[in-house]
């Protein structure tokens, strides 16, 4: 039976259970984290971890764990669910329950989920894949906006119309229709050589892989982080998606834009692969 860890103790994943009165459940409030594995080691979990921190600061959660508490805890887990090559992470922090909307106080408990996978690194895509537009919610450009809640109605509703559409996923705008990100990922594209990608101001996720590249120490490619106009991703040269789990997926079609290039994407894989 797969281990979880909740607030330091193991449990078997399918013995735990939590309170119907968990803040998590009943309000949404906290923050998640979704980490791959690759050689029985976290992938980029600093990323992870300072943007956890800094999401519990702003929602005034209290840690009761530091970063290396955290990847100890991590270690273990991987250990007892025998995760020696690929494997995939979730992390939830969230308050303690008690309280409504104003919670009883700030103090916080955490969940480390662990699960094996087969791929021993990122790999591209074969074939580009095809992205609708979800207009219907427009997220807001705040601070909020940069952290992975456990509420996320956004993303849910523009995976769900992505199905619907018959589309691999959907580009989500801000509240001044800017294009942001996708459903589960962050957006770059292409231009005469230079790398665009909306400024976190925007409203994007901060996202882990987003800034690992961005901070590629070999990247020969200029990026530039900017407001984002649907006329400037459809005129792009190569558009590509990034996320922490699947890496880098480079885009085929956007609505009836088509792109063929994928260069780009195909040397940043590369490049991150270098660093499993």
């Amino acid at each position: 039976m797969s281990k979880i860890i909740y607030n330091n103790q193991l449990y078997g994943k399918n013995e735990f259970s939590i309170s119907l009165d968990n803040r998590a459940f009943l309000y949404g409030d906290g923050l998640f984290e979704s980490v791959k594995v690759f050689n029985g080691r976290v992938f980029n979990l600093d990323a992870h971890m300072n943007r956890m921190f800094k999401g519990a600061k702003l929602l005034n959660l209290e840690l009761k764990m530091s970063k290396e508490d955290m990847q100890n805890q991590i270690n273990l887990l991987l250990k007892e669910n025998s995760i020696s090559d690929a494997g995939y992470l979730k992390i939830m922090v969230f308050r303690n329950e008690g309280g409504k909307y104003l919670p009883i106080n700030n103090q916080s408990s955490y969940l480390i989920i662990a699960e094996k996978e087969m791929h021993q690194q990122f790999e591209l895509n074969k074939k580009g894949i095809e992205l609708g537009l979800f207009s219907a919610q427009l997220k807001p450009m705040s601070k909020l906006s940069n952290f992975k809640t456990i509420s996320a109605l956004q993303s849910i509703l523009c995976a769900n119309e992505s199905r619907e559409k018959g589309k691999d996923d959907c580009l989500m705008l801000n509240s001044e229709s800017n294009i942001i990100e996708s459903a589960n990922s962050n957006v770059f594209y292409v231009k005469e050589g230079v790398i665009y990608t909306p400024k976190l101001s925007e409203g994007c996720v901060d996202g882990a892989m987003r800034n690992l590249i961005i901070n590629l120490k070999q990247l020969t490619f200029q990026i530039q982080e900017t407001k984002v106009e649907l006329k400037q991703l459809l005129n792009a040269d190569e558009v590509f998606l990034t996320n922490s789990i699947q890496g880098v997926r480079w885009v085929g079609r956007i609505e009836n834009s088509v792109f063929d290039q994928k260069m780009v994407a195909e040397k940043l894989v590369n490049q991150i692969n270098e660093l499993i």
